[in-house]
């Protein structure tokens, strides 16, 4: 019944709803006196209706008692039969689609669990069709289904066994690839520092720096050449051979692998020559393992060939396996499907004899309802109407207005019978009913947020390994851009070890000069040499001063590229933030020759070694410098040619912290951008040219060193960035 078509109540009513009063927290009150339940008034008012029922029973009864035969029949025997026929066929297609699941199953933890439900199904199938040949008389049918079933169990036992066997094989492979990959990669690594090395002996005649230039006809010996030859052929069928073993991992014909391993062996084969030509020279033993370990990789009995072929080669056997179950399921299918219309057969036949007699016993019943059906309108209008209904249809309005949700409304009734008992019942589980609401609406609050933590949390860590993703793509670029810088830097102190050897060798010469004069007594040996010794050790100094300059700047670049962690030590960052201005400054200009900038240097000579982690901070510097630079150069292209660039840094050492300022008079900041700047993925930069994670991934830096960092910025006139550091950080332990 819809809400629009409930009974309507008036006052005469015996039940009404009221809005709650003072007492609604009481019991409902009980009319006391004499009680007259609903049980002895029913009683005497079916007393009549129950003797002409009676009489309409025993007429019934002897037609009814054909139909129940009739029906044990079909309930007992037919319908079982018939549904444990039906529940068979649905089974027998389980079964064939999971030797489906068995061969797409991705890992042997699948195709565990695809097995055991497929035995489980089988297993049943098997009761079902065995309880069908011991209940029905249809023997042959049965006998049939049997056979085919155990025929299609042979196929499924052997696509189990291969499938599995086949992922064992997938993971074997998988690690034979990772281990491929880590093995190429060292034996690439040695073969073209070797090959690097040969190429600069070549060319310059050198070994090692510090040795003598060989002569050209050394260094051009056939001995020489045919050691780069070998090399280049190592070299050569070395990469020859991993790319074949790459290839077979990727076949799915396994008529292609033949060739292909006939390939890969005369690849080990020139590999294997050529490294045998080489070992009289001093090479790495690692080489030669790692080698032999490719070779083993291909060929072994678990190497990647043999495997790759076991495995197609089972792929096609569970394939024919497949069609053989799909033929065996079929023809049970089709003998299931024929059994299940005998079944349904006699079942229609049972029906149609109820039915028989059904009409029978109907039309003697009808004439027998219409005289119990007076009757019983008589008493429903006298009693049941006129008393019972009315109170039942307001205990029932109020049940359905509780059952809407509207817990709000007291139940309230007046009388003293058990209509009365189920509305005080029916007024308790309101009020429990509000109760358990309450809960139910915090316990449902509680689950909702559980499962949007739980949402939050995966996009969290997926957005968490996008960024560190990011973070180190950006690591990369920065250090491409400052390749230009980088080379710019040392050639600055390799032209003064140049410049400074010369002068030395110059002198060298003129030393040797004055001992030959000396030897003739020309000149007094002490008084000539001593000032060119004096020169010569202050070019030895210029020459190491200038070297250590270099490896300095290379050292900082490797200490710039290496992940995780640094360790933390005393440093000059006064020195640090120089380099990393003159590491920017000629990386810009790398990409624009044009580009000029004034700097301006206010360096606190006090500021002495900080404690830090040097590559972390230097990539602090690198950035924000960088960031100067770019925006100088942007601001220099959009004005009118009156504008110059200018960059600032200064440092200043204070009481409990140190600050460092980079000053630009760029385009400056944009307002709306200022308060999230430092987010992730924040940019001034057009699209395409900035990923938005310098200035977190200087944040995050700057945290860990226990520092901050400060905006200070106008549009189109500055922007300056202030760098704090404490004078003593806390670092960070695992």
């Amino acid at each position: 019944m819809s809400h629009d078509d409930r009974p309507a109540t008036d006052p005469g009513e015996a039940l009404a709803l009221r809005p709650a009063t003072s007492s609604e927290g009481g019991e409902p009150e009980k009319e006391r006196g004499f009680r007259l339940g609903i049980g002895p008034q029913l009683y005497i008012g079916l007393l009549g209706g129950v003797l002409l029922t009676l009489s309409v029973s025993l007429v019934a009864y002897f037609s009814f008692h054909q139909i129940i035969q009739h029906g044990s029949r079909l309930t007992e025997y037919s319908i079982p039969n018939l549904s444990s026929a039906v529940e068979a066929a649905r089974q027998s297609s389980v079964v064939v689609n999971g030797a489906l699941r068995l061969i797409s199953a991705s890992s042997l933890q699948e195709h565990g669990t695809v097995a055991e439900e497929l035995a489980r199904e089988q297993s049943a199938l098997s009761a079902l069709v065995h309880e069908l040949a011991s209940q029905t008389a249809f023997g042959e049918q049965t006998r049939l289904i049997e056979d085919h079933l155990a025929e299609l169990s042979v196929h499924l036992e052997l696509i189990q066994e291969s499938a599995a066997r086949r992922l064992v094989i997938a993971q074997t492979l998988e690690s034979l690839k990772q281990e491929l990959a880590e093995t190429n990669r060292r034996i690439e690594q040695n073969i073209v520092t070797l090959i690097d090395d040969q190429e600069f002996y070549l060319v310059e005649g050198l070994r090692r720096l510090q040795d003598q230039p060989s002569p050209i006809n050394e260094r051009a010996s056939e001995a020489e050449l045919t050691y780069s030859r070998d090399l280049t052929t190592l070299n050569h069928q070395a990469n020859l051979a991993v790319l074949l073993l790459g290839n077979a991992l990727a076949l799915s014909d396994r008529g292609l692998l033949p060739p292909l391993r006939e390939r890969f062996r005369s690849a080990v084969q020139n590999f294997r020559r050529a490294y045998e030509r080489l070992s009289a020279r001093t090479l790495d033993s690692l080489l030669g393992t790692d080698l032999e370990r490719l070779a083993q990789m291909g060929e072994a009995d678990e190497g990647i060939l043999p495997l790759r072929e076991e495995r197609l080669l089972r792929l096609e056997q569970e394939q024919a396996a497949l069609a053989k179950g799909r033929e065996a399921s079929a023809l049970l299918l089709a003998e299931v499907n024929t059994l299940v219309e005998e079944i349904n057969d006699e079942a229609v036949e049972s029906s149609n004899a109820a039915q028989s007699a059904a009409q029978t016993g109907r039309l003697i019943l009808g004439v027998l309802n219409v005289l119990s059906i007076s009757g019983a309108l008589l008493l429903g209008w006298l009693f049941v109407g006129r008393y019972m209904i009315r109170r039942l249809v307001g205990l029932a309005t109020a049940m359905r207005s509780m059952a809407g949700g509207d817990l709000e409304v007291p139940v309230e009734v007046r009388g003293n019978d058990e209509v009365t008992d189920m509305a005080n019942a029916l007024e308790v589980f309101r009020r429990y009913a509000l109760e358990v609401q309450r809960l139910n609406l915090v316990e449902k609050l509680a689950e909702e947020l559980d499962a949007k933590n739980q949402t939050l949390e995966q996009t969290l860590e997926h957005l968490e390994q996008a960024q560190e993703q990011i973070v180190a793509e950006q690591k990369l670029a920065s250090l491409g851009q400052l390749t230009a810088g980088v080379a710019h830097e040392i050639k600055n102190p390799l032209n003064f070890v140049s410049n400074f050897s010369e002068v030395s060798v110059e002198l060298v010469d003129e030393i040797e000069e004055v001992m030959e004069e000396a030897k003739s007594g020309e000149v007094e040996l002490s008084e000539e040499i001593t000032p060119i010794l004096s020169d010569l050790r202050l070019n030895l100094q210029k020459v190491k001063e200038h070297s250590l300059r270099a490896d300095g700047i290379v050292r900082s670049m490797l200490e710039h590229s290496r992940g995780g962690p640094g360790d933390w030590r005393e440093t000059d960052l006064n020195a640090l933030l120089k380099q990393y201005v003159d590491l920017s400054y000629h990386a810009v200009r790398a990409r624009n020759t044009d580009f000029n900038m004034t700097l301006t240097q206010d360096l606190d000579p006090a500021m002495g070694m900080l404690t830090v982690v040097p590559q972390d901070i230097g990539r602090v510097f690198l950035n924000l410098v960088t960031n100067a630079c770019q925006a100088l150069d942007e601001k220099r292209h959009t004005s009118d040619g009156g504008f110059a660039p200018e960059l600032r840094i200064a440092s200043r050492r204070l009481e409990d912290h140190a600050e460092f300022d980079i000053r630009d008079n760029g385009p400056g900041i944009p307002e709306e951008l200022r308060e999230r700047i430092f987010e992730p993925f924040v940019t001034t930069k057009k699209p395409g040219e900035g990923t938005g994670l310098g200035l977190s991934l200087i944040t995050d830096i700057l945290t860990r060193h226990g520092g901050s960092i400060h905006l200070d910025t106008e549009e189109g006139v500055f922007t300056e960035m202030r760098v704090i550091l404490p004078l003593e950080p806390q670092q960070e332990t695992d």
